[in-house]
């Protein structure tokens, strides 16, 4: 009942705009041919505004960004922030080739005006190539008696609407608000997800006439109402002025170059495309394009000239560390650059000599490397592991409301459940004909002559997944076939007992023969000697 009474009151909604600050100077002394990283150099841009690095297109000062891109870092304060052009949606984290970044959770101040029960706010991106990305944020209110209706922007166009009351008791509340999302009607606080990349929203915002005014006989604040990425509940955010910044996690903004719809048109004038030319360019559904190198590497960049790499890289450098303690560390995998094939085998040694396997904030312990099997052995420090229909998720424990998730699928690796998880991996998603064709054979990863490529799978339901290829020593061989003659003859014949006979060795394989007559194999001493019976007979004629 309450739900329909909020409806027809917001539908007689009285005006108010907060949009985001204008961007202002945002795009004055911007680029847009594809520079190099001499040129940022050369430009001198900064490469950080306090701990959060800036990565091009984005950028501080003339030269140094993409037209539509610039930045602001604000180094007054003891702590400087970064923020986009001169809005107020403060930047934590830009991705590498990731065509988006983290900010901070965007608040909505809701008046509070004598007689009015419901406002019509709005929010628009202050830069137009920047939009809120949908599967990653929700729209939160928190408070008691309020409820959002999310629309599009300029128009009618339902996105979702949720309401949230309150019990009249805060323990009793408590033990109610459970849920991890709470849709449509929720205690003390609801969301709606935005389910789609857009650019500007509307929402009204309604106070219920019945909504509960105090709980346990504290004096409620008003409704607070945000977006950002997550959201977890506390009782003590209903009753103070803003909600605990630690319960919050930041939201994600999406990306794209706009000054094109399409890839087919801005591939049209090279002047001003913005991909470079080992990039693939994706159409982006809102409106423009996004660049994106083909190896997916987190040190790529496609919007700099020379920013994405050949992909797997089958040469090692000189000089390199190849191990951590006890650790062996052999090519692809290394700990320095140069000394690893692809960023997804690079792996760090601590202090203490611990091997780590670093996936962008969840670590893995390494125990062991095996090349030749196509394996590490490791385990997941502070993390939770979920296991669905063999996907695994590992979840790492950032703080009080941030977690870290990485799914190795999405990096063709794939976890076997033990205790000591076993990381399986591919080189790259092609097959072994694709691999060894005129075309990649200059990035094919099996570099000992004695080696053979393996198309690596994983079962997954009923279904199997491809997940491209590795190397394995040659049958009769051991060692490692990522590397020129890595993969070594096994000598079969140093092996106990394994011929009734004379063993003959030769690179891939043996023979075995049977002893000569007279003679009989003895396991003891694994050679051909007199047989009991010749010996008694020719103990007999010399007696």
């Amino acid at each position: 009942m309450c739900s329909s009474i909020l409806l027809l009151c917001l539908a007689a909604a009285a005006v108010q705009r907060a949009s985001a600050a204008d961007a202002g100077a945002a795009g004055r002394g911007g680029i847009l041919h594809i520079p190099s990283a001499d040129e940022l150099a050369r430009a001198r841009c900064p490469s950080r505004c306090g701990h959060v690095e800036i990565l091009y297109p984005f950028g501080i000062g003339p030269g140094c960004f993409r037209q539509g891109f610039e930045l602001t870092c604000d180094d007054i304060a003891n702590s400087p922030r970064l923020f986009l052009g001169n809005s107020t949606i403060q930047i934590l984290y830009v991705g590498n080739g990731e065509n988006g970044f983290e900010a901070s959770a965007v608040h909505f101040g809701v008046p509070t005006i004598s007689g009015t029960n419901t406002y019509n706010m709005s929010w628009e991106a202050p830069v137009e190539g920047v939009k809120v990305a949908g599967d990653s944020n929700h729209l939160y209110i928190v408070g008691c008696g309020g409820g959002v209706y999310l629309h599009g922007h300029d128009t009618n166009d339902p996105i979702g609407f949720c309401m949230s009351i309150c019990l009249d008791d805060k323990e009793t509340m408590k033990k109610a608000n459970n849920a991890e999302d709470q849709y449509g009607v929720g205690i003390g606080w609801c969301s709606i997800s935005v389910n789609q990349d857009v650019r500007a929203f509307g929402f009204m915002v309604g106070r219920l006439n019945d909504g509960v005014s105090a709980v346990s006989g504290e004096v409620l604040s008003n409704v607070k109402v945000f977006l950002a990425e997550g959201y977890k509940f506390d009782t003590s955010d209903i009753y103070s002025s803003r909600v605990d910044e630690r319960n919050v996690d930041g939201a994600f903004f999406n990306m794209a170059i706009t000054d094109q719809p399409s890839c087919a048109s801005a591939q049209k004038n090279k002047a001003t495309y913005a991909c470079n030319y080992k990039s693939d360019c994706l159409d982006v559904p809102s409106g423009g394009y996004a660049c994106w190198c083909a190896s997916d590497g987190a040190l790529d960049n496609p919007y700099i000239m020379g920013g994405c790499r050949q992909g797997y890289n089958p040469n090692s450098k000189g000089g390199c560390k190849r191990s951590c303690g006890n650790i062996s560390i052999p090519f692809p995998f290394g700990l320095e650059k140069g000394c690893y094939a692809l960023d997804k085998f690079r792996l760090n040694c601590t202090s203490e000599n611990i091997t780590i396997l670093d996936r962008q904030g969840v670590e893995y312990i390494v125990a062991n490397v095996s090349v030749n099997e196509g394996y590490l052995n490791v385990q997941a420090t502070q993390s939770n592991s979920n296991y669905n229909d063999e996907h695994v998720i590992v979840e790492a424990i950032m703080g009080r409301s941030l977690t870290k998730q990485d799914e190795p699928l999405n990096d063709l690796l794939y976890l076997s459940e033990e205790f000591d998880m076993k990381m399986w991996w591919s080189v790259e998603n092609l097959t072994c004909s694709i691999a060894m064709s005129k075309e990649k054979r200059g990035m094919y990863a099996c570099r000992s002559a004695n080696s053979t490529c393996v198309n690596v799978t994983h079962g997954r339901g009923n279904t199997t997944m491809q997940l491209g290829y590795r190397c394995k020593c040659s049958q009769g061989f051991e060692g490692n076939p990522y590397t020129s003659n890595g993969c070594k003859d096994i000598n079969e014949c140093s092996l106990i007992n394994i011929c009734n006979g004379t063993c003959q060795n030769y690179p891939g394989g043996y023979n075995c023969s049977s002893c000569t007559h007279g003679k009989e194999f003895d396991p003891l001493k694994g050679r051909c000697v007199t047989s009991a019976k010749r010996r008694n007979l020719l103990l007999g004629h010399y007696g």
